[in-house]
């Protein structure tokens, strides 16, 4: 049996879950199509899914696919198309072999689907493009095609069409009712197949097939099917055209001593916490005995204590001691293992032997809600549930504060962390508070240069820092340095550097100053008691720094980047929504059936609550897409 794994991507609301519900019936692993708006569907089985009809965690589903070239397992991964949830997608990307990206007709490629095709491009992961809701907007799909045309820097190849009768025609299935255009573009991406094919003038061999094959993988082809997830046309065909091209080469892959991709994590009520595993290689009992030894040892002589790797076939839940190379399989954590998603499976040995940080946050939020139980009682209740959720998503970060007794919960995005609370407070009637979503600011430092002299005196002026003449800079990004122009005993040098960063801490407005430089030009030291000299220069180093702060910074925060696809009906009203936020509009364009496409930025801090309100001013219509970034080229100024 050959397996294939398959992502299906797209923007939100494109129809992922529907394709892969869609997808589901046609190969009778589902009795009857689920939906959305009913809460059924196989993907989205959490309650918060259901309640707000989004993806929100990464699923697997493995069925068997017969076509007349062969017979496959497919194992089709439904991935969350919310910006909140992408480390999600882009932990799947080194075990993606093939992948479906799904575009909605009637309107251009949208963002969320632009950064997905970026990304699948980079991990040379070969594409088939799948335009939804042809039911609905029949052969309006010019636009996006034109788009997707765009973003690839060449023509995607239009592989579907109506017949006479009206219903759609594939490639794969009538190639001979193509025109001879189609099936040139098939070939014109290799100077290998169309010298071939010029060779070959009685057209023995149909080199359109073997490009349309070939072309995904080398990254030089974009085949495109259109049809209707909801009724089903097409959906059989595109399940062919992917099982055609020919995968991601398995060499590709992430190389490791380890050979096992984790995937997703996951807890369940049966069997614990477990990942999803990725073989890369045929593994038997010998292999796997070996992979143990290596995760369990940190060198020859260590006696190996730690359980053995227990993998689990995802269908059975039983134990297995051999994997085949592609076929995923479930992976039980033990305290020794590090399932890190997107990386191979590793151990704690590796990781405190090569002084890697576990709590190293690989994707830092702007974003992040305090906590703390009702009853003091509960702490240890509530930890428990939090961390939980950490190690289902990596995108949390919780940080316990001891002397407050409160946890803090760092996320993506004021839904990635509306959710994990809702997820966090299910089925229990303990009480948790929690504040609202706060917003992460900095001070940063104005345009200027600005030389300074910097001395403090005591004990009636008898005693003296010393005079420390310095300039004080901005940067030219976030960051904060101290260079010295001057050569000084190491006890000066400690002395400046740790009460300038002292400064930094709280600027003018209360906040963290970054974006600046203190470059000390000279300093002489007076004679005397250097403990007191030292301690001198410390006040007046902070009292100095601090003095030129209230005129010389200005507050900034993350700024966030809104999509809004809403009713001409109702523009007006969300216009005026965000204005009222300081958003400031980018562009507003038609979109098909009445629609308007509005782009716009603002503060995140002012955004909180939008997609709500949106949801309230447009009767649940309008549909929103938000990305929030903090970065130096990307912020927002809050106050001057």
């Amino acid at each position: 049996m050959k397996y294939r794994t398959v992502g299906i991507f797209a923007h939100i609301d494109s129809g992922k879950t529907t394709l892969t519900e869609r997808i589901l019936f046609e190969a009778g692993k589902i009795s009857a199509v689920g939906s959305i708006e009913d809460g059924n569907t196989e993907s989205d089985s959490l309650q918060e899914e259901i309640e707000r009809g989004i993806s929100i965690r990464t699923t697997f589903h493995s069925f068997p696919w017969k076509t007349t070239f062969g017979e496959f397992q497919i194992q089709l991964v439904d991935t969350p198309g919310h910006i909140d949830f992408r480390n999600q997608v882009t932990d799947l990307l080194a075990a993606m072999e093939t992948a479906i990206v799904v575009l909605e007709a009637g309107t251009g490629v949208q963002s969320q689907a632009r950064l997905v095709i970026e990304e699948l491009r980079k991990a040379n992961v070969p594409m088939v493009f799948f335009i939804n809701k042809l039911d609905r907007f029949d052969e309006d799909y010019l636009d996006t095609l034109v788009s997707l045309e765009e973003i690839l820097a060449g023509a995607p190849v239009s592989l579907f069409q109506k017949n006479e009768s009206g219903k759609l025609e594939f490639y794969l299935t009538h190639s001979a009712g193509f025109p001879k255009t189609v099936k040139e573009e098939l070939i014109s991406w290799s100077d290998e197949l169309m010298i071939s094919s010029w060779n070959d003038p009685s057209g023995q061999i149909d080199f359109s097939m073997i490009g349309l094959r070939t072309g995904p993988k080398a990254g030089k082809l974009y085949p495109v099917y259109g049809g209707s997830a909801k009724t089903g046309e097409g959906v059989r065909e595109l399940l062919d055209l992917v099982l055609w091209t020919e995968p991601k080469d398995p060499k590709e892959l992430t190389s490791s001593s380890c050979p096992l991709l984790v995937l997703s994590r996951r807890t369940d009520p049966s069997i614990g916490r477990y990942a999803v595993v990725y073989p890369t290689k045929d593994l038997d009992q010998a292999d796997l005995s070996k992979v143990s030894r290596v995760l369990n040892k940190a060198d020859a002589d260590r006696t190996n204590t730690d359980p053995p790797l227990q993998f689990l076939n995802p269908d059975t839940e039983e134990e297995i001691s051999e994997l085949q190379k592609g076929k995923l399989v479930l992976l039980k954590n033990n305290e020794g293992l590090i399932l890190l998603p997107g990386g191979p499976v590793s151990s704690l040995l590796h990781f405190e032997s090569e002084g890697e940080n576990l709590s190293a946050d690989r994707s830092p939020s702007p974003f992040s809600v305090v906590m703390e139980p009702e009853e003091s009682i509960d702490k240890e209740f509530w930890l428990c549930r939090l961390e939980g959720l950490v190690w289902e998503d990596p995108g949390y970060k919780l940080t316990n504060k001891e002397d407050t007794g409160q946890m803090v919960l760092l996320g993506r995005g004021e839904l990635h962390l509306e959710i994990g609370i809702r997820r966090v407070m299910e089925r229990t009637e303990k009480k948790l508070r929690f504040s609202s979503i706060n917003i992460a600011k900095i001070e940063l430092l104005k345009k200027m240069s600005h030389k300074v002299a910097l001395e403090h005196r005591a004990f009636e002026d008898q005693k003296s820092s010393g005079a420390l003449i310095a300039v004080l800079e901005d940067t030219a990004d976030f960051s904060k340095q101290i260079a010295f122009e001057v050569s000084l005993p190491e006890e000066v040098k400690n002395s400046i550097e740790t009460s300038f960063l002292e400064a930094c801490l709280h600027g003018f407005y209360g906040e963290e100053v970054t974006g600046l430089k203190l470059r000390v030009l000279s300093y002489e030291m007076p004679k005397g008691d250097s403990v007191i000299t030292l301690t001198l220069l410390k006040v007046a180093i902070l009292a100095g720094v601090k003095e030129l702060f209230a005129s010389n910074t200005y507050l900034v925060g993350p700024l966030t980047e809104v999509e809004v696809m809403v009713d001409a009906d109702h523009l007006g009203v969300v216009l005026s929504d965000l204005s009222r936020r300081s958003a400031k509009v980018v562009s507003i364009e038609e979109a098909v059936a009445g629609k308007s496409h509005l782009k716009a930025n603002a503060p995140a801090q002012n955004l909180l609550g939008f997609s709500g309100a949106l949801r309230n001013m447009t009767k649940g219509i309008g549909i929103s897409w938000e990305r929030t970034a903090f970065t130096y080229e990307f912020h927002a100024v809050l106050k001057e």
